[in-house]
């Protein structure tokens, strides 16, 4: 039995035509067989692109897709000098880590270890920002930034002292400056300064005199007078006394030859003082009291601590004035 190749009906062998379709039997037809498939079933040949094998009906499976080539880049096999070609050559591989002796590179030039000129850059960089905010900050180029004299002119009429204060005479040697000169031209000589600062005192010494009468006066009701401005002529001297006592020991003794007479006028100067401390006292007694002969006693008392410092001021004085015949 034959299968027809039309509609698949089955014929009798020999039959030129099929009794179904009518298709000719009798025609050969040639098929390639590189393109060719053969029935899984009766091994029949089959035509490229039938689905059924034409002798038995059998189901034939799709062609397989071709296979995907890869294309890999090999390199050649070169022939050797005598000829014959050489196996086993492998492909170069390209590393993204950059060896250790490629120097051009910027990842090598990361990371190399910094050399010695950047180390001595740096600490010299630094050196400056460290000096150059110490100076900022310091101002040592400033000639008044390390100066402890006051320069300003200050109102003390609160302290005790009427006016303005230009500069303390503590601040100075003799008269007026740092050089011990007297204002003139010409500076002092140590005798005449010691002197100049003797004359000072016993000016001092006849204020506070005069400021003790009035005090007295006032508090046995002699005379009527401001208390208030009593304290103030008070402090007034006590300040002048302390300048004189700061600016004595600033005096120069001329390698000696006068320290007795400077000895001396600070002891008289320090005597001085302390009455001053205790007028001061006194005054500001009278001046709290809503009448002053009220406490009469009590200034008297206060005055009288300081009595001793007085005698020994006034007895000593005259005898220790600096004299140039007194120099060895």
């Amino acid at each position: 039995m034959l299968t027809c190749p039309s509609c698949g009906a089955r014929v009798d062998d020999g039959a030129l035509v099929c009794p179904r379709c009518h298709a000719q039997l009798d025609v050969t037809r040639r098929i390639s067989l590189s393109e060719a498939s053969w029935c899984p079933g009766c091994g029949a040949l089959v035509a490229p692109g039938e689905t059924t094998c034409p002798k038995c009906g059998t189901r034939v499976a799709p062609e397989r897709p071709a296979r995907r080539e890869r294309d890999l880049d090999l390199p050649d096999i070169a022939d050797d000098e005598d000829g014959t070609g050489r196996t086993g050559v492998m492909t170069r591989i390209e590393s993204a880590i950059p060896p250790a002796d490629d120097d051009a590179g910027r990842a090598a030039a990361r990371d190399r270890i910094p050399r010695p000129r950047v180390f001595a850059l740096a600490a010299l960089l630094a050196v400056v920002v460290v000096g150059g905010a110490t100076l900022l900050i310091t101002h040592p180029w400033d000639p008044a930034a390390t100066r402890t004299r006051a320069s300003e002119p200050a109102d003390t009429t609160y302290s005790g002292f009427p006016g303005t204060v230009e500069t303390l005479s503590g601040q100075d040697a003799g008269s007026g400056s740092d050089d011990g000169s007297t204002g003139d031209d010409q500076p002092a000589t140590p005798l005449e300064a010691i002197s100049s600062a003797y004359e000072r005192l016993g000016q001092l010494a006849e204020r506070v005199d005069e400021s003790e009468d009035a005090l007295r006066a006032l508090v046995t009701g002699v005379v009527e007078s401001d208390a208030d401005e009593g304290l103030s002529g008070a402090r007034s001297v006590s300040i002048d006394v302390s300048n004189l006592i700061s600016s004595s020991s600033t005096l120069s003794d001329d390698d000696g030859a006068y320290a007795e007479e400077l000895e001396h006028l600070v002891t008289l100067a320090n005597w001085l003082r302390n009455r001053c401390d205790a007028l001061t006292a006194a005054w500001g007694e009278a001046a709290g009291a809503d009448d002053a002969t009220s406490v009469a006693d009590s200034v008297s008392s206060t005055l009288a601590g300081a009595s001793d410092y007085r005698a020994l001021f006034e007895r000593n004085y005259d005898d220790w004035a600096p004299t140039a015949e007194d120099a060895s």
